[in-house]
């Protein structure tokens, strides 16, 4: 009994001592977003945006601008740091802050294009080696300067707030840290491209926000082009990952449109070898439901909306066939999974023939294999409501 009590009142004793080793909120500067910039051949900047946490009634000091944090006040703002490789930058950086940093609250990694072309798989290795940042960070491409995206005054939000809730709503492209690893494994990879949007009229040049606006395409860890918004619709339906989409059809022979959102859609990628031939069929099963009908199309009859579904079919074909010809037959990396595929389906072949793939990929011979249903057909015009 005694011996119970003691251990009772040994493990109390632990319970009520701290953590010799943490850091206290007022100690750290929070890293939002990190940002890579090349200089020159031998010079790396390295950009971070910090949130400082202040305590409540505590002065505020020159930054982005503030917020309400869990601690008091937040200030934001952007510091960098140049050294000839990532962690070299980030020492000089941590010199000039009397704060330590922490990476536990990192939200985006930006690499600007001209490191993007050279290749990003040394300034990458850092973050994913190192395991203070965060794995599931959003990464990005910057068009011009990472450093100028995070330095920018956004307003309510800072810049890489803006940029990690577009992410999340997963409208276009989205690529976490972990997630560019495993692409960066198996092989060519993409990434979303960030770009500044023009000042509202009398605001300074940083007075803006950043958006995602295109996508960059790398052929192993090398940027080699990009596409626009509509091929990269394309691009994440033939990946399955369209969890949304409003599709707008003009129908034949009728004035006005028709516009549908996206219920359902189950993309398979289903690959074929016969001899030396290789071939892929994108089969495609989507649900749809007629939102707005400016025509005076009676969307409520069956052959209507059999014509419908067979002008979508042929909508939907050509968006991806689009897609297929500038990622397979001119920019010739494969991010759309069809090595993946017949890895999985045909492991021996693979194992025979993957050496050879640069080859073979942009021979692959495509088939297509979509239906489309359109439910829920509503009153559309005013004459079909009468």
């Amino acid at each position: 009994m005694r011996m119970m009590l003691y251990l009772i009142g040994l493990t109390c004793t632990f319970l009520l001592t701290g953590c010799w080793d943490r850091a206290e909120v007022n100690d750290v500067a929070l890293i939002k977003g990190v940002g890579v910039d090349r200089i020159d051949d031998n010079t790396i900047e390295v950009t971070v945006e910090i949130s400082v946490p202040q305590a409540l009634g505590q002065g505020g000091g020159q930054g982005q601008g503030q917020g309400q944090g869990g601690g008091g006040l937040t200030q934001v703002a952007a510091r960098s740091g140049k050294g000839k490789t990532v962690p070299e930058a980030l020492e000089k950086l941590q010199e000039q802050l009397p704060r330590k940093i922490f990476w536990g609250h990192s939200e985006v990694i930006i690499i600007n294009e001209k490191l993007a072309k050279e290749g990003i798989r040394d300034s990458i290795d850092y973050f994913i080696r190192d395991p203070r940042p965060r794995i599931r960070s959003y990464v990005f491409v910057a068009k011009g300067s990472a450093k100028e995206i995070l330095s920018l005054k956004t307003p309510l939000y800072s810049p890489s707030e803006v940029l990690w809730d577009m992410a999340e709503s997963q409208t276009l492209m989205h690529v976490t840290l972990v997630e560019l690893l495993q692409r960066l494994v198996s092989g060519d990879v993409f990434l979303p491209m960030v770009h500044k949007l023009p000042p509202p009229k009398g605001k300074k040049s940083n007075e803006t926000i950043a958006y995602i606006y295109r996508t960059a395409i790398f052929k192993k860890d090398k940027m080699i082009g990009s596409i626009d918004d509509e091929l990269t619709r394309g691009v994440k339906w033939i990946q399955n990952d369209v969890k949304e989409s409003q599709i707008t059809l003009l129908p034949e022979g009728a004035q006005g449109y028709i516009s549908m959102t996206l219920r359902e859609a189950d993309v398979k990628l289903v690959p074929k070898i016969k001899g030396d031939k290789w071939e892929i069929t994108i089969k495609t099963r989507t649900t749809e439901e007629i939102v707005l009908n400016e025509t005076n199309i009676q969307v409520k009859l069956p052959k209507e909306i059999n014509s419908l579904e067979k002008q979508l079919v042929k909508q939907l074909e050509g968006r991806l066939k689009r897609v297929v010809k500038k990622v397979q037959k001119e920019q010739k990396a494969d991010i759309l999974g069809f090595g993946e595929a017949f890895e999985r389906k045909y492991p021996k072949e693979w194992r025979e023939a993957k050496d050879k793939w640069d080859d073979i990929y942009p021979q692959v011979e495509v088939k297509y294999d979509i239906e489309t249903t359109i439910l829920r057909m509503g009153a559309g015009t005013a004459t079909e409501a009468r």
